[in-house]
């Protein structure tokens, strides 16, 4: 019918004959892009915020984070609109020209499998941005498994693009990409270890966004910001990023600090070097001066050490240590629970070490460093009252014994 009005419209135009097949092609093909602009125009104004209120109702508690990769998606799904009508209308404005219409039908399978792989890809990168939001500490390594998904997606759509654009079946290409197989597998080495090495960091769970993780190799020592498909991205507490190559979590040694925010207190371990010179019996005329300190009052009525008391000899170093290890059972930050203990070290040439481990109830770092720092800032003071000192080397400050 379109072709016999087009007809009849040359012949009221006088055309010559032999310009009826040229006449009817190009309105065809003019018809042909007026319904395609019409319908691309309205899949953008209509069809795309249609697609875009839709995601938001699937995807409602993330409006504001995933509003981006949600418009990327409807922006790909509505370019198919147009594609799928002029695949419907070609065959019959084209009818008088096969060839026309095989080119045609190739140009538009291409079109349709470049915006579905990207449609593909954007769902992809929205479900991961979503479950990345919905699940505050994922234990599923979503960034590098979304990765590999649309690499092969990647090279599923290539694949049948190439095999289109050839008329070849895409079963016939694969089966020439097997002499390449080892240039493939050299240049995915990366993707395919690091795919791996997700699997067997998510199977045993040995790192997780979020965690604190020390690898000296690579000079990461922060927090984990992103475990992706080939790296793995830190934080550094100096706010630089290290990137280190995902399967390096499995083929070398690193320090993950989790086990210590999940249990119930992080270690103190630090020790005080006592002057080996200074350590002596106490006379019982200075245990009395000691008892009469009011800050030692609570200390002495301690049954361990009225016992230790009773004792014939009693060494300033020992009441030292007895009281440490009261001020740490006394001390409310401290995890009574955890071990604590107070124990000499081999002596060195630097003197006695005298070390405190225990275990601080507050985990966060500042708070850490700061009862830390409390605990020592009154054991230095107290330690003149037990007639003791803590060695260090000679400074400015301190004169040089006078030579004979």
């Amino acid at each position: 019918m379109l072709t016999d009005a087009l007809t009849h419209l040359a012949d009221a135009l006088q055309l010559p004959p032999p310009w009826h097949p040229a006449f009817l092609l190009g309105c065809n093909m003019l018809i042909a892009i007026l319904i395609v602009t019409v319908c691309f125009l309205l899949s953008r104004a209509w069809m795309k915020p249609g697609l875009a209120q839709l995601l938001d109702k699937l995807d409602g508690r993330l409006t504001d984070e995933t509003a981006r990769e949600r418009r990327k998606l409807a922006s790909h799904l509505a370019h198919l609109l147009p594609a799928l009508v002029l695949q419907a209308i070609s065959p019959l404005l084209f009818n008088q020209s096969e060839h026309l219409t095989a080119i045609l039908g190739v140009a538009v399978w291409l079109y349709l499998y470049v915006f579905i792989g990207l449609a593909l890809a954007a769902a992809i990168t929205l479900v991961a941005k979503s479950y990345a939001h919905l699940v505050p500490n994922p234990t599923i390594p979503y960034q590098g498994i979304s990765q590999l998904l649309k690499l092969l997606t990647f090279i599923v759509f290539s694949i049948l693009i190439v095999s289109t654009a050839l008329d070849k079946s895409p079963t016939l290409l694969l089966s020439g990409l097997g002499a390449l197989t080892a240039v493939l597998l050299l240049v995915f080495k990366d993707a395919i270890l690091g795919f791996v090495a997700s699997i067997q960091i998510a199977v045993n769970n040995m790192v997780n966004v979020g965690d604190w993780i020390e690898m000296p190799k690579y000079g990461a020592d922060g927090d984990v910001v992103e475990i992706a498909l080939t790296t793995v991205k830190v934080r550094n507490w100096d706010n630089t990023i290290t990137t280190i190559p995902t399967y390096a979590l499995i083929s070398d040694s690193f320090k993950n600090w989790r086990g210590m925010q999940q249990s119930g207190g992080r270690r103190i371990k630090r020790a005080i070097n006592i002057d080996i010179g200074t350590i002596r019996f106490i006379k019982a005329d200075e245990l009395e001066q000691l008892q009469k300190r009011q800050r030692l009052q609570t200390f002495f009525q301690q049954q361990d050490v009225l016992d230790l008391l009773a004792s014939e000899d009693v060494t300033n170093i020992a009441l030292f240590r007895f009281y440490v290890q009261w001020l740490l059972r006394h001390h409310e930050k401290i995890n009574q629970q955890m071990t604590l203990m107070v124990r000499q070290l081999q002596p060195t040439e630097v003197g006695l070490p005298v070390e405190i481990y225990c275990f601080s109830a507050d985990k966060n770092w500042l708070n850490y460093e700061a009862i830390q720092a409390d605990i020592f800032d009154k054991l230095f003071a107290i330690l003149p009252v037990f007639d003791l000192a803590a060695f260090q080397r000679i400074s400015s400050r301190q004169e040089l014994p006078a030579k004979h």
